[in-house]
């Protein structure tokens, strides 16, 4: 953690320009520029990736080649894949970024630097969520490839990159929960993709439940993240529950990573 660097100046001046430009003056931003250029210095980051996009390209030719111009052009069904797949790929992006530095020690030399355990934990989140939205960023490509062959709604097209730009943020602060638990990398995968499908299939659950436990089947699909998704979102509908749940999920998940953190510091 260089970027964050204190000196002494009789004038102050040149000193608190200086961490301005390094990142003092928001430790968050320091944590979050190590973290994600570290991201594309990263094998697993490539073969995310890799895996992602070929997933993609495949799904995407064998869409066009059954379509064959007898359906509209369907610009949602690339950030509805995405979302699903992210259970597998938001704990492979996460299970490193606090476990690794728990494992190799580094965790307590970072913790006496500047900057609170929130700033740090938003700095690590930021960073993956950024990661996360180039990846997004780059699968408009096939959205162009839509547009040159037919006449997509893009009202549409926004709504579902946006609810999965929500989605992706929810899903990899969850994910990052068990990062900060264990410095197993593998474990915290693992957990991380258990609870991730679990709130995926939340929906599921609640149809199952929706004939004995009709109360208790709603609070169950509210609380999964299709619901918030899949029927609104994906579809181009914009509700402002939906972006508030996402938003929730997001700062709960933090705020409960940011205890944890806390915990392996006073213990440390």
């Amino acid at each position: 953690m260089t970027d964050i660097s204190f000196g002494a100046n009789p004038t102050g001046i040149e000193v608190e320009e200086h961490a301005v430009e390094t990142g003092a003056a928001f430790p968050f931003w320091a944590v979050f520029k190590r973290e994600f250029k570290q991201y594309f210095r990263s094998p697993i980051a490539y073969g995310v990736a890799f895996a992602l996009f070929l997933f993609l390209g495949i799904y995407f030719n064998g869409f066009i080649s059954q379509v064959n111009g007898q359906m509209p052009a369907d610009t949602t069904l690339i950030p509805s894949i995405i979302t699903f797949l992210m259970f597998l790929f938001a704990p492979l992006l996460t299970m490193r970024l606090i476990a690794e530095e728990t494992r190799e020690g580094t965790l307590e030399t970072l913790m006496t630097l500047p900057m609170s355990e929130w700033q740090f934990v938003v700095g690590k989140f930021l960073a993956v969520w950024a990661y996360y939205t180039v990846l997004l960023l780059l699968s408009l490509v096939f959205v162009v490839i839509l547009t040159l062959i037919g006449t997509p709604d893009f009202g549409a097209t926004l709504g579902a990159y946006f609810g999965a730009w929500l989605y992706g943020g929810a899903v990899l602060a969850i994910a990052l929960i068990f990062s900060a638990l264990t410095e197993d990398q593998i474990v915290a995968a693992f957990l991380g993709a258990a609870t991730i499908l679990v709130l995926y299939l939340s929906n599921t659950a609640a149809s199952a439940l929706s004939a004995q436990a009709p109360a208790l089947a709603n609070i169950v699909r509210e609380m999964g993240l299709t619901a918030h998704y899949d029927a609104t979102m994906a579809a181009g509908i914009l509700r402002l529950e939906d972006v508030l749940y996402f938003v929730f999920v997001m700062i709960a998940a933090l705020f409960i990573t940011t205890r944890i953190v806390e915990v392996r510091r006073w213990r440390s």
